[in-house]
């Protein structure tokens, strides 16, 4: 069995599609999207909300009869599966909302079943918003359901509430998961959503794996609170380092995070009045936006800080869809002489 999804080319021109809205009228009139319907943003939204209405009354519906939340689950799962091989939905949010509910459905009722652990219940938990991320190519989904391993690992022979978790063991875990997705970003993905979960996985993991730190010294253990602050800043030279040089936006968007966890956790060890912590801060930011700007000013592709001296592909995409847009100009009206000739008048060319 196949499962329905868009093709690598036809998901990236819907991507294309996506980035410049110019073009998507020009897209689906060409057929490279391959039939399927996207929405914006907004609409998204909107249709994940309506989704999960719908979850909420079915659940309703169904209360009465037995392992409702099984059967549930899994009828709404056919349906998701029914808009995405039928009607070719793709992010629409409704099947995003669909899925996500139903297959969480099926894996609560399997567990009111058995006598498991907390770590095991967290981990069949994010294991099934990972399947779902993963069938539906959504980023969001496989990053939170990172996070929950990362969760299920501190609750090793721990329990939720009420005793200590193994912080330090996530912290590792995540750590680890960050440097491995930083080095797998480093290959040319085909699926614009295959970069898109890498990415998601470069940004959250390093702010868990400080969050875990910190979350084991109880903020009062200095030696572990430094090395929380030695953590963020190795994350931090790291993505600087590799956003510059592949000119991508993910790991200069962890390196903020990562900036913001290590101030957090220094003020933490040095207790200085806050106008100077807040002085120190921003003088650190400045140098280092300065830094940052002159290595990135002289870059030709991807993120730079040069401005735009000649038109790049959007600005010819916009020309081009533009032009697209414009109605064709009126044709000429034939040119009429008066009672004069064609120059000179009072019929010097001898035409009337």
């Amino acid at each position: 069995m196949i499962i329905a999804r868009p093709t690598v080319a036809e998901e990236r021109w819907l991507r294309l599609a996506s980035r410049y809205p110019a073009l998507r009228t020009a897209v689906e009139k060409a057929g490279h999207g391959g039939g399927w319907k996207t929405t914006t943003v907004l609409a998204r939204c909107l249709g994940f909300l309506l989704g999960l209405m719908a979850c909420g009354m079915f659940a309703g519906v169904l209360t009465p009869f037995g392992s409702p939340w099984l059967v549930g689950g899994l009828l709404v799962m056919i349906v998701a599966e029914w808009l995405v091989a039928q009607r070719r939905v793709f992010r629409s949010g409704i099947e995003e909302a669909l899925y996500l509910c139903g297959s969480m459905a099926a894996v609560v009722q399997i567990l009111g079943w058995m006598n498991t652990s907390d770590a095991v219940s967290v981990a069949m938990l994010s294991a099934a918003l990972l399947l779902a991320g993963w069938r539906l190519l959504n980023p969001l989904f496989t990053t939170l359901g990172a996070a929950g391993l990362s969760l299920s690992v501190a609750l090793v022979n721990a329990h939720l509430f009420g005793s200590r978790m193994n912080t330090l063991a996530a912290g590792g875990f995540c750590t680890v998961l960050a440097i491995a997705a930083l080095l797998a970003g480093s290959r040319q993905w085909r699926r614009p959503s295959h970069d898109r979960m890498l990415d998601g996985l470069v940004i959250l993991m390093p702010w868990c794996a400080h969050g875990w730190l910190l979350s084991w010294s109880g903020y009062r253990n200095h030696f572990i609170t430094a090395v929380a602050v030695a953590v963020a800043l190795g994350f931090f030279t790291m993505h600087v380092m590799v956003g510059a040089s592949r000119r991508v936006h993910a790991p200069l968007i962890a390196a903020l995070g990562n900036m913001a966890c290590a101030a957090s956790a220094v003020f933490l060890l040095v207790r200085w009045p806050r106008h100077w912590e807040l002085i120190l801060g921003g003088s650190l930011l400045l140098v280092i936006a300065i830094l940052l700007e002159r290595r990135l000013r002289y870059r030709h592709e991807g993120i730079t800080s040069r401005a735009a001296a000649e038109p790049g592909p959007a600005d010819l995409a916009v020309v081009v869809a533009t032009t697209r847009l414009v109605p064709a100009p009126a044709p000429t009206p034939a040119t009429t002489h008066g009672q004069g000739g064609d120059f000179g008048g009072g019929g010097a060319s001898g035409h009337f």
